[in-house]
Order: C-alpha cells, then structure tokens, then sequence
C-alpha cells in the first residue's frame, strides 16, 4: 500500500510513523516538499522535492501526475488541499482514496476563518469573538480604534492563513525600554503594522478582534466505527501540554463534527477568555500537534483514520483518569 504526504508540516515525521504502528511492513510511504532536506523525508520510503511556484490548476495537475507515475493507492494532502479535495473525482478515477473530507464546499468555507463563523452563527452563536472585517487599511485603522475602546488589547489576521502565520498582537509597548531583555514575538506596535500593511492589496481581508489572553485548547477530532475520538489538548505552557477530558468542550467537538459531517481528522481550536470560551477556527487536515494527543491518551488517530480509508477498524478506549500531561515532542534533525 502506497501513501503518499505532499508538501506538510515537519511534525508528519511523527505522523507517518504513527501509521506504520500496527503493520509496518504493509504500508510505503512517499513524500515531497519544496524543502529537499524536510525532517520528515527520514520517515519516508521515498522522497522527492515539488515546486508550488505554479497555479493551482498546475499544481492539481501535478498531483495527479505523481500518484499515476507512483502507484500511489492513498493521497494524505495538506498543500492546496482544498482544490485537491475539489478534484477528488479526478483522483478516484485513477484509483486513489483521499485521506481527506470529501465534502469540497463545507472544506472550502472552514478554510476561511470568516466563513467558519458564518457557519458557526447558525449553531454555536456564543462561541464567537467579535470581529471586524476589513478590506482596505482605513477600515483596518477604523476598526483597531473602534474595538480598542471597549478591550485592552486588539490583535489581527488573514481571513485565510496556515499555522497563525499572519497573527499579530497590537502593543505599543514593546518599544519602552521595559523590553531591551523581552523578544516581541507576535506582538507589534499600531504604526509597524500601519508600514507593512500600507502596500497590502487586502485580496484576503483581515480580521480584526480582541486579543482573547487566556489558555489556548487545541482539540484533535475523529469519528471512527465505535464513535468521536475527541482530544482536547491545553497548550499549558512551552514545555508541555495537558490533554483534560472536559466533558462539555467534548460533547460540543462530538455535535460540531456530526453538524459538519466530518468524517476524517479534524482539528477545533478554542481560546478562552474572560471566563468564556471562544473558537478559534477549525481545520479539516491533521494538526501539527497531533502526535501529543496522541501520545498523551494512547489513542493513535492517524493509523486509526487510515484504516477506517481502507474499511477496517481498530479498537480504542479514552485512559482512565481526567487529565494527562504530555511533554513537547521534539523532531530530530535532518542531516
């Protein structure tokens, strides 16, 4: 059996490992990266570098190319995973199964944070932030003045984004001299932000929001034949997380992935705040922390979702006891 992992995360090392758990010499895995030295090329078979400085419909193309000239039986995708899982047809025609969503339009809205909360008004109301959405720098400047008269810190970011990489915390005080030993980190202040946006085309808007400063819980999701695996994982501190059986944030993952009809991996992130709990986004791919939940409950989502794919099922249990601590899993080196 052929699995291929196209461009992905470094924490795929733990992944694909993960998969090859209970029959390691039934699966070969194939992956690819822009990054020839990707970490998580040493738990691949093979190994290939891909370009992604083409269009979708080249990228698409690509895709399909690779899994014919590779034989490959199962496609796990996370770059341009929503026009792959628009094509599926295209993949199934070619014998490949999609470790991934089938459903193109429910896949496409949750990878927008925007039109996640759209969906989420319909269902779970309560459990959004108040946003404002802007489409040009006057009305990004309009809305940080607006929400900074009724919440102590205004944070943003792209509608559209992977990994938080466009999130920023608004903080002037980061140039007092308080902070000659502090590093920044995702915190800038309102006229550098005002610099780099001033040439910002706004094609992807950006949400502005309160900056919600407690716990972050990131909960990893799977139906499987004998019901949710749900996961909530508190990112603690820097040194661990703490999965915690939280019955009402479980029920509520349970109700949202029936509601949605997520039949895969799936991650939900909440952030609390001011005693309330607010989601975040939720993404329909496997999270890069997912291995910590994984290792944390004993409960081994990524082999348990392959095989559901080929139509077998695995066994599970949650562990005994409420909570349980998990340090970092760090990946090792690629030389």
């Amino acid at each position: 059996m052929r699995v291929w992992f196209n461009h992905w995360f470094s924490t795929s090392y733990h992944l694909i490992n993960m998969m090859k758990e209970k029959e390691p010499d039934r699966f070969y895995f194939i992956g690819t990266s822009t990054n020839p030295f990707a970490i998580y090329k040493q738990a691949c078979d093979e190994f290939y570098t891909e370009r992604h400085d083409v269009s979708d419909e080249e990228y698409l193309q690509f895709c399909l190319d690779f899994c014919r000239e590779h034989k490959i039986d199962v496609f796990v995708p996370r770059h341009n995973l929503v026009s792959v899982i628009s094509n599926s047809e295209r993949f199934r025609e070619i014998g490949v199964k999609l470790f991934a969503e089938s459903d193109a339009e429910v896949v496409r809205a949750l990878d927008d944070k925007f039109k996640t909360y759209d969906l989420l008004k319909e269902f779970l109301p309560e459990r959004i932030p108040e946003i404002v959405i802007t489409r040009s720098i006057t009305s990004f400047k309009e809305a940080v003045e607006e929400l900074s008269e009724k919440y102590p810190r205004i944070c943003y970011k792209l509608s559209v984004d992977e990994g938080a990489r466009s999130f920023r915390v608004i903080d002037d005080r980061i140039e007092g001299i308080s902070n000659l030993y502090n590093k920044p980190g995702n915190k800038i202040t309102m006229s550098a932000a005002l610099k780099v946006l001033e040439n910002y085309d706004f094609k992807v808007p950006m949400m502005v929001m309160p900056f919600l400063d407690d716990v972050e819980i990131s909960v990893d999701c799977l139906k499987s034949a004998s019901g949710n695996i749900v996961l909530p994982r508190y990112k603690t501190n820097k040194r661990y997380s703490e999965v915690i059986f939280d019955k009402e944030i479980m029920e509520e993952c349970g109700f949202i992935m029936d509601r949605l009809n997520l039949q895969m991996p799936a991650n939900i992130q909440y952030k609390k705040s001011g005693g309330k709990l607010f989601i975040l986004e939720i993404n329909t791919r496997m999270s890069g922390g997912l291995q910590l939940s994984c290792k944390a409950s004993g409960i081994n989502v990524p082999m348990i979702a392959l095989y559901k794919l080929l139509g077998e099922s695995i066994d599970w249990s949650y562990p005994e006891g409420d909570s349980i601590k998990v340090a970092h899993i760090e990946t090792p080196i690629c030389l």
